[in-house]
């Protein structure tokens, strides 16, 4: 009876453990990318949750292609937190402009469609300026359309760490997740 009791407690503490370290152990299906000349960098540094992984996106690669290769080695990554200067119908990244134009001419974007696996990745941006007119909503869907990604915008904010801050617009009319730092 007594060893009975022990075999089950040993096997209860091993259970308990082996939970414990794949929590810790786990990797986080969320990352922020952060351009490097970002506007309000250190703002969101400042405010990020801890434990979050923060990659800043630099003008020495193409950008997309240092985001596809991250999100490869990553693949357990589902929402990527996107922090980028920009304009009513143009996005910065990675010391590049991309209107509807230097879109059409990326050939990287079309690379990450092949991380689909069945679900689209998220891309949430933050910004209050391309989501409120039709013009940066069109360079969404351009860039959603090509890389395959579910692209979240809010479309009526006044800032992006608001606890208002909402993604009301999709480009794939599926569900996405909150702001990270709510």
């Amino acid at each position: 009876m007594r060893n009975l009791m022990y075999r089950k407690t040993f096997s209860i503490a091993i259970f308990l453990f082996t939970v414990t370290i794949s929590g810790v152990f786990a990797q986080s299906t969320d990352v922020v990318l952060i351009d490097s000349e970002y506007a309000q960098k250190q703002q969101v540094v400042d405010h990020l949750p801890s434990g979050v992984s923060v990659v800043e996106i630099k003008g020495i690669n193409n950008p997309w292609q240092s985001i596809r290769e991250y999100l490869e080695q990553n693949r357990s990554t589902t929402v990527v937190h996107l922090f980028a200067n920009t304009s009513y119908n143009a996005l910065e990244l990675g010391g590049k402009t991309y209107n509807s134009n230097a879109v059409d001419q990326e050939f990287e974007l079309s690379m990450l469609e092949g991380l689909y696996q069945g679900t689209n990745l998220q891309l949430l941006i933050y910004d209050c300026n391309l989501g409120s007119n039709p013009e940066g909503l069109s360079l969404l869907k351009k860039i959603s359309d090509k890389a395959y990604f579910n692209i979240a915008v809010p479309t009526n904010c006044s800032s992006v760490f608001g606890a208002d801050l909402e993604f009301d617009h999709t480009t794939m009319n599926q569900p996405t997740h909150n702001s990270i730092f709510q």
